[in-house]
């Protein structure tokens, strides 16, 4: 009796044992399943990555232009002798890029920034703000905010005189007229009249 007893446990622990791995064994449609969910994944990812691309192919990009200017600068041998005989402006070329300014306002704000050369310096005080350049009827509207607008008498004197060689290069400027928070004003620092427009240089 015990001998048919441990006979039939064997039985029925081997047949579990198949059951179990019977289940646990990936069968072919599982597999099947498995790839094409990730090949689905993959198709997901390059289609995002695609659509991507896409945007970022069609926003639109600024229109920027490049252009070689004359710009006016301080002969520094004429500041530390005071020679008369020295030229006190002296042009030196660059290519600026414009175009979310105008190429007016871009030339003022490279006069700003100062030149190349190291023999050369530009006397437009660094804490001054430029609101606008405008041009109309062949005149360039050159507008500055009041704020920390003050400097010497030389500093205003060649503010004026750089910035109005320079925009005179220009084939469509004719003239500069200074605006001091869009209005006209008798001077930008107080020692130099700019109630009229400039059509040359003034010292």
């Amino acid at each position: 009796m015990k001998k048919i007893f441990t006979i039939l446990l064997i039985v029925l622990l081997t047949v579990s044992l198949v059951a179990c791995n019977a289940n646990n064994k990936p069968t072919k449609n599982n597999i099947e399943k498995e790839q094409d969910n990730i090949i689905d994944e993959r198709k997901e990812n390059t289609t995002e990555e695609k659509s991507q691309i896409q945007v970022e192919e069609s926003s639109p990009k600024a229109d920027y232009e490049k252009k070689e200017v004359i710009l006016y600068f301080v002969n520094n041998e004429y500041i530390n002798t005071g020679d008369e005989n020295l030229e006190k402006l002296i042009p030196e070329k660059r290519i600026v890029k414009y175009g979310d300014i105008s190429l007016e306002e871009t030339i003022v704000q490279e006069l700003i920034k100062g030149p190349k050369d190291d023999n050369l310096s530009t006397l437009i005080p660094a804490n001054v703000k430029i609101l606008g350049v405008e041009v109309s009827d062949n005149t360039a509207f050159v507008n500055f905010s009041q704020e920390d607008l003050y400097g010497s008498s030389m500093e205003e004197t060649f503010t004026i005189n750089q910035i109005v060689g320079s925009l005179l290069e220009l084939d469509n400027i004719k003239r500069v007229q200074f605006l001091i928070d869009g209005e006209k004003a008798e001077s930008l620092m107080g020692h130099f009249d700019i109630t009229e427009p400039f059509e040359s240089l003034q010292y």
